[in-house]
């Protein structure tokens, strides 16, 4: 893994140029065509196998309801898989469900072939003029440091990975090779591995980038297609390391729930995730 040397809260050193956005940002590039169409592209340089991970996915049906609707920022999104995408051409296709003063919502169909494959819908705001009270009552794991922390396995099949400076315990790192803990559980940190920054369309594709919790009770013989992903920000990330804990505290009949937490390099939590997968074992 190309290793990065952390600054003060943990900043990357070594990032992007000035004036160069990084990867992410060129990958979920969108265009609009018409009043209600965008086109985008799925890079294969986001796969998890053959398809792309569904948080990338996400992050650029985010952004074309970013350019629809006058708030700028997501504020609770949720993605419904419908079908298998695949890299390659996109179209968005948004409907405007209500504007608001202080929000709006709208809903985007992602077509490939003729077929719709995802379906999102969100809740935009604009964070720089939000207002109000404060509380949480989430606290940070005891968990270990950047430093103290394992890369995870860099595998040929999993494009995303080579994207991504990831490190979590050294227990779920074991998990993924074979050495199960029956927690489901998963601790860690996160970054782009070129250094670039993570605004608030890059904190919906990290909300689903870690390796399913599921895997620390089965290891990595199978795959955890999502079937819904929400995505909850509260507020924008401050540059830095993505602190993360994800579990899966039920799963019935191989259908599984997942949550997780973000926080950002000051501590504060950015984002709540939910979704509801399948856990699918390899024969």
């Amino acid at each position: 893994m190309n290793s990065r040397v952390l600054g003060e809260n943990g900043v990357v050193a070594g990032k992007a140029n000035k004036g160069d956005e990084g990867k992410f940002a060129r990958d979920t590039l969108v265009h609009q065509r018409d009043e209600h169409i965008w086109a985008a592209h799925f890079s294969e340089d986001w796969n998890i196998g053959q398809v792309p991970n569904g948080g990338y996915t996400l992050s650029i049906g985010a952004k074309v309801l970013a350019e629809a609707l006058p708030h700028p920022d997501p504020m609770t999104v949720t993605a419904y898989y419908v079908a298998r995408t695949e890299p390659g051409p996109v179209q968005c296709e948004v409907d405007i469900l209500r504007v608001g003063k202080g929000s709006s919502t709208g809903m985007v169909r992602m077509v490939q072939n003729g077929e719709t494959k995802i379906q999102v819908i969100g809740s935009y705001t604009n964070f720089d003029k939000v207002s109000g009270e404060h509380l949480s009552n989430i606290k940070i794991p005891d968990m270990p440091t950047f430093e103290q922390c394992i890369d995870t396995p860099v595998r040929p099949n999993i494009q995303l990975r080579k994207q991504l400076i990831q490190r979590m315990t050294e227990t779920n790192v074991r998990a993924l090779e074979g050495e199960v803990d029956a927690s489901a559980s998963w601790m860690g940190w996160t970054a782009f591995a070129d250094g670039s920054d993570i605004d608030l369309f890059a904190l919906l594709m990290f909300a689903d980038a870690m390796p399913p919790p599921i895997f620390s009770l089965y290891d990595s013989r199978g795959w955890v297609p999502t079937l819904d992903l929400s995505v909850q920000v509260h507020r924008k990330p401050e540059p830095g390391l993505l602190r993360c804990a994800f579990h899966s505290p039920l799963m019935t009949n191989g259908i599984l729930d997942e949550d997780g937490v973000i926080w950002d390099s000051a501590d504060n939590v950015v984002a709540l995730v939910r979704q509801t997968a399948k856990l699918k074992i390899k024969k």
